[in-house]
């Protein structure tokens, strides 16, 4: 069930895209994606949706929902931000809290074009083996 609810999604997005374009003179407001998962505590794979801001900051929010409990915390973009179209690539270290353990990982990005990022990020705590996640992401404008 919980693919198919993910495909619908995905489709949904797809679909949307062209209403939501980011205009040409500006960077996207935020990036929807859809993505593979692998779950490296249980060997198991899964399609994956996220949602990222623009990111023009060095310092971003890292916040996920993994087995239905949350992680909060916050990467340091060394490499450049998703927001800094001139850069070829993006993203950096990441420090978290999940499952009552700190975390840590490192998100990996690239611009492909000016909406459409590609992502790697691994994510994993002392106590979860953790996740590796690679999406493609479409940048959009908010609708106001």
């Amino acid at each position: 069930m919980y693919q198919i609810t993910t495909a619908m999604l995905a489709l949904v997005t797809i679909a949307a895209a062209p209403v939501l374009a980011a205009h040409a003179d500006e960077p996207p407001d935020f990036y929807l994606g859809v993505g593979h998962t692998w779950d490296l505590e249980d060997d198991s794979t899964q399609l994956s949706l996220s949602f990222s801001g623009s990111g023009s900051r060095e310092l971003a929010p890292d916040i996920g929902l993994y087995d239905d409990r949350l992680l909060v915390g916050v990467q340091y973009m060394v490499l450049g931000t998703r927001a800094d179209l001139a850069s070829d690539f993006y993203g950096g270290p990441t420090a978290f809290w999940y499952d009552n353990n700190w975390g840590g990982g490192v998100i990996f990005g690239k611009h492909l074009t000016r909406e459409v990022i590609i992502e790697a990020s691994y994510r994993a705590t002392p106590d979860w083996d953790g996740e590796i996640d690679l999406s493609v992401g479409y940048g959009l404008q908010w609708p106001w």
